[in-house]
This record gives C-alpha cells, structure tokens and sequence, in this order.
C-alpha cells in the first residue's frame, strides 16, 4: 500500500516553496521563521532546473506545472514560469492522460491552475478547453475522475475544486455543488480524510502509522484547500485541533495524522496549508519545513532544494502534491538567486553571499 500511495504523489521542493511563500496564502506570515528567504532559495533552485531542462522539469507535466506554481508563489523566476507554461501548452494530449487512458482530473487540474497562474485563459489554453476538460471527468456520484479513488480519491477530489475556483467556476455550478457534497461526505469524524472511503457508513479509522491506515495530512490537505476556496469547509476547529494534535516533535508533519512520528517535508507543507486554508496559525510547522532545505553542508548546486528523509540529495519527486489555487500575481518578480557561498567554519554557519545588489541572503547550513 505504501508504494501506491507515495507514487500517488510527488514533488518536496514544490510543497514547500507554495507552504512557504507567503503572498499566496497568508501575507501576514512572511515573517514567520524566515520563510519568505527559504522560499526564493527552493524557487532558485527550481527556476536553475527549469532552465536546464530546457522550459521544463524532467520533461514532466505534472512536475513543471508544480514548478510554475512554485515560481508564482514565491515570486521568483518569471522568465523560467513563462518557459513552463509554453512548455505545458503543447502537452494537453497524451500527457494528461491516466493509467486508464482518460483524462486524469489531477492532472488536468494542475495545469489549469499554472495557466491561470500564467495569466493565460484555461478556456483557451493550447487550443483546448481545460476548464470542461476537467469538468468531464466527474462521475455521477461527484468524484472526479474515473480512475480507482483508494489512493487518492480525497486528493484528487480537493485539487479539481481548487483548480476550478481558480479558473472562476461558481459554486452554484451543479457539478461543483455535487464535487463539494462528495468530498464533505468523506470527512472523518475528527474533521479529517483519509484517502478515500469506499461506505461513509463506517468510520475512519484511528490513524495508525504501524498499519499506514486511517487520517491522512496529505488527504486532509488538499481537501480542505478546495472546500475552503468555495467557502464549504466544515467543521474547521475541528479540523485544526485535530491537525494541531497531530504534529510531530518538531512542529512538523508526518503523512498519518498521528504523532510521535517524525516529519517529513511534504506533509508538512501540506498541512501548513490545510491550517492556513481553516483559519489557524501554523506556528513551528515553518521551521520544520526550512529544517528540510539544503544549505552549507550540501553541494553548491543543490543548495535552495529539499530533501526527503533518507538521503540527502535534492529531491525533486517526494511524495506530495500541494499547491492551491493562484489569488494574485507576485507584487515584484525577483531574479532566482544564485547557489550561496557559504565561508568555511568548523562549527554550523550561515550561508551569505558576497554583498552584491539584488542578492538574497542564503538559507541556513545544516548542522
């Protein structure tokens, strides 16, 4: 189970760069643990690998259009958004299909959500109709999407709200009306989802990280994202104290909605913006998530990036998929700034670059 549901969801520098960018979703927070500069590193980062991949993440339309998100959430790297959503424009074919040869809502719904970032019309977006593009995928009992939902039914399900918030879609649209009732229907008890439940009849299981069943932040995540962008999200105190009850040691995430875990970037990330989305105040979660950001220790180039517990290198392709939708366009786009230099030092230091104009201080090293 745990392969299906990690290869359900990918992209850690992503997550935490639209958790982390303030301006998407909580301009109040930008102060917050720094992570207004923890966020224009990670976006450097992205913005460097899409300009080495030619205008594109691994030729990847999930993961560029992830990137694009990123980029416009922190406000970094325009020329490198723009390449993106070029790149995502002639990949409304094939590309967008799931493993059942129809149109995967996930999918769709991410690059409707770059091109809107991109401020192109999704009506209109590569000569395709992206908006009833992902509006064909419901199913008659709301979900959308024909593929089977046990991995990612919630998910997928809070990612085609968002999606279809952000390209204007109103909530007294019958198909938006039937999308939220699904979805609310599948609220556990505790106010949280888990991935998906086949009879709402029975109740969520305890979250239980030995059996990797039950509430999930990931699910948990995305789902309130797309009922709150509608104003539909129900029991949100719930949804926070049970959240809050969650956290791991550090203030951090782990994907079970359990604690005493160790947290991971990701779910983090996800629940960030989960609490945001309800009202709350996300607290040491920020901290935890700038914990998973390469600094000092780590070579030049990979510095700005993210890691998944386990290994230190990059990672690019982590289990999640965060990214709301777009509200405004960055106030100023600011170039991505370069890998820092970091001094050498025999105890933990600070990445700071030469005093250059229009440089960005460094993230922190790790120790």
């Amino acid at each position: 189970m745990r392969t299906k549901l990690f290869r359900a969801r990918p992209v850690a520098v992503l997550a935490s760069i639209t958790a982390l960018a303030a301006g998407l979703l909580a301009p109040a927070a930008a102060a917050e643990a720094g992570q207004s500069a923890v966020a224009r590193h990670g976006a450097g980062y992205l913005a460097r690998a899409i300009t080495a991949g030619g205008g594109n993440l691994n030729a990847d339309v999930t993961s560029t259009a992830y990137a694009v998100l990123g980029l416009h959430a922190a406000g970094v790297g325009r020329q490198a958004a723009q390449d993106g959503v070029a790149y995502l424009s002639t990949q409304l074919g094939e590309p967008l299909k799931g493993t059942d040869g129809q149109d995967d809502p996930g999918r769709v719904g991410y690059v409707l959500l770059a091109a809107v970032a991109g401020k192109q019309n999704p009506r209109q977006f590569g000569g395709e109709n992206l908006v009833d593009r992902l509006l064909a995928t419901q199913r008659a009992d709301g979900l959308f999407g024909s593929a089977d939902p046990t991995y990612d039914g919630a998910f997928r399900q809070g990612l085609a709200l968002a999606a279809l918030k952000a390209a204007k879609v109103p909530a007294a649209h019958p198909k938006v009306a039937a999308a939220a009732a699904w979805l609310t229907g599948q609220q556990c008890a505790n106010g949280l989802w888990q991935a998906y439940r086949a009879d709402t009849a029975v109740p969520c299981a305890t979250a239980d990280p030995a059996a990797f069943a039950g509430p999930d932040t990931n699910s948990t995540g995305m789902a309130v994202q797309g009922l709150a962008a509608y104003g539909k999200l129900p029991a949100a105190k719930k949804v926070l104290s049970s959240l809050n009850a969650a956290r791991s040691a550090d203030g951090g995430f782990a994907y079970l909605a359990a604690p005493g875990q160790a947290s991971d970037p990701n779910s983090t990330a996800l629940a960030i913006q989960a609490i945001v989305a309800a009202g709350g105040k996300p607290g040491n979660a920020y901290a935890a998530l700038a914990s998973f950001q390469l600094g000092c220790a780590d070579p030049v180039a990979d510095r700005g990036a993210f890691f998944y517990p386990g290994s230190r290198a990059a990672n690019l392709l982590a289990p999640c998929r965060p990214c709301p939708p777009p509200r405004a366009k960055p106030s100023r786009w600011r170039r991505p700034p370069r890998p820092p230099r970091c001094p050498r030092c025999r105890a933990r230091c600070r990445c700071r670059p030469p005093a250059r104009r229009g440089r960005v201080p460094g993230p922190a090293g790790s120790p």
